[in-house]
C-alpha cells in the first residue's frame, strides 16, 4: 500500500491565489466599474486607469507566480502581503462599517496565511 501524501504549501498556496486570480478576473471584465469605484475612493482621476491596471496585475499574475511556487514565490508573497496591507487601510479602514470591518479582518486572514506558507518555506531551507 503507497502512502498518500498532501504537500500542504502548495495547497494552501492555490487556496489563496484562488482568491486573488478571481478577484484579479473579477475587476478585469469590470474594468470600467473597478476604475470608477478606485477614483471614487481615492479621488485619482485618469491615474486610476494605471492603479487599475497595476491592481489586476498583481491579482492575476503575481498571484500565479505565487502559486506556481517554483520561481520568486517568496518575492510573490511579500508583494501580495503589501498589496493585501495597502488595499486593507485604503479600502477597508472604516470600522463602523460592518461590510469593511468582515472585509479588513478577511485580509489579515488572508496575510496571516500567506505568512504561513512562507514561514513553512523558510523552516525547511534552515
Amino acid at each position: 500500500m503507497q502512502n498518500f501524501k498532501i504537500n500542504w504549501d502548495t495547497l494552501s498556496r492555490l487556496f489563496i491565489g484562488a482568491l486573488f486570480v478571481s478577484a484579479g478576473f473579477g475587476k478585469l471584465t469590470g474594468f470600467a466599474g473597478t476604475t470608477a469605484y478606485i477614483n471614487s475612493v481615492l479621488n485619482t482621476g485618469s491615474m486610476s486607469f494605471i492603479i487599475t491596471s497595476v491592481v489586476i496585475f498583481i491579482e492575476i499574475v503575481v498571484a500565479s507566480v505565487y502559486v506556481y511556487g517554483k520561481y520568486k514565490k517568496d518575492t510573490a508573497g511579500y508583494i501580495l502581503i503589501g498589496f493585501t496591507a495597502l488595499a486593507t487601510i485604503l479600502f477597508h479602514s472604516d470600522m463602523t462599517n460592518q461590510i469593511n470591518m468582515i472585509m479588513a479582518f478577511k485580509n489579515l486572514a488572508i496575510i496571516g496565511g500567506i505568512f504561513a506558507t512562507m514561514d513553512g518555506v523558510h523552516k525547511r531551507r534552515a
